[in-house]
C-alpha cells in the first residue's frame, strides 16, 4: 500500500502511520486528508490490525492546515474542505481500535486536532503544542471545540484558543492535554511498548470503551 503524503507499515498487529511532508512540517494538505481517510477506513476492516500509532516525520508532528491552499477560498469550498477534516477526525474516533499519538515535535492548529483524535498521547520533550487558529484569524475546527475542553477543561481550553500561545510538552502533560512526556530517545520505545500491550489486550473491550466514551456529538455535524 503506497501513499504520497504518509508512510505506512504493519508489524505484529500494530499499524504505524507517519505524516510525511517534511517541507511543510507535515501540514495537512488536501491530499494527505484524503489518504488518511482512506487508510483509516481500510484499517477499520483489517482484522490483523489491533492498534494504531500515529506520528510525524522529521522534527514535527503536524503543523496544521496548509495555509498556502487557503488563500482566496470562498465560503462554500471552505465548508466542503472543513467537512473533509471532520470526516478524518470521525474516522479516527470511531475506529474500534486504540490509537496512540507519538508526538515527536510541533503540533499546531489542526495538528493538535489530529493529536486529540488519538486515544493516548505520548510526547517527546521536544514536542510543542499551539492551538494557533486565532493567529491567522480563524476559529478552531476539526473537533477541537469538543475534544480540547474534554482534556483540559473549559477555562484552559478558552485560554489556549484565545491566545494561540505555544506550550511545551511538560506543560501539556500538567494540564492534561497529553498523557505523558518522555525523552526524545525514549519515545519510540515507550510507544512501542504500549502498542504491544494493546495489541495483545482485549480488543472488544477497547472497542466498547471507545464507543462509550467517545460518542460523536451532534454539534460536530454542523
Amino acid at each position: 500500500m503506497a501513499f504520497d503524503t504518509i508512510l505506512f507499515g504493519k508489524d505484529n498487529h500494530v499499524a504505524k502511520i507517519t505524516l510525511h511532508i517534511p517541507e511543510t512540517r507535515n501540514a495537512l494538505s488536501l491530499e494527505m486528508r484524503a489518504e488518511l481517510i482512506e487508510l483509516f477506513r481500510e484499517i477499520a476492516d483489517d482484522s490483523s490490525v489491533k492498534v494504531v500509532v500515529v506520528t510525524g516525520s522529521g522534527n514535527a508532528f503536524c503543523s496544521g492546515g496548509d495555509i498556502r491552499t487557503m488563500e482566496g477560498i470562498a465560503a462554500i469550498p471552505a465548508r466542503i474542505r472543513l467537512k473533509k477534516g471532520q470526516r478524518l477526525v470521525k474516522a479516527m474516533t470511531e475506529l474500534e481500535k486504540p490509537i496512540i499519538g507519538a508526538i515527536n515535535g510541533v503540533a499546531a492548529g489542526a495538528g493538535v486536532s489530529i493529536a486529540l483524535a488519538c486515544d493516548i498521547l505520548i510526547a517527546s520533550e521536544n514536542a510543542r503544542f499551539a492551538v494557533s487558529f486565532v493567529k491567522v484569524g480563524l476559529t478552531p475546527d476539526w473537533g477541537q471545540y469538543y475534544f480540547l475542553p474534554q482534556r483540559v477543561g473549559l477555562a484552559r481550553a478558552k485560554e489556549l484558543m484565545f491566545t494561540g500561545d505555544v506550550i511545551d510538552a511538560h506543560e501539556a502533560a500538567h494540564i492534561g492535554l497529553i498523557n505523558r512526556v518522555v525523552p526524545p530517545e525514549k519515545l519510540e520505545e515507550e510507544v512501542s511498548s504500549l502498542a504491544r500491550r494493546f495489541a495483545h489486550g482485549p480488543g472488544q473491550a477497547y472497542a466498547m470503551i471507545k464507543a462509550a466514551l467517545g460518542r460523536w456529538p451532534a454539534s460536530l455535524e454542523t
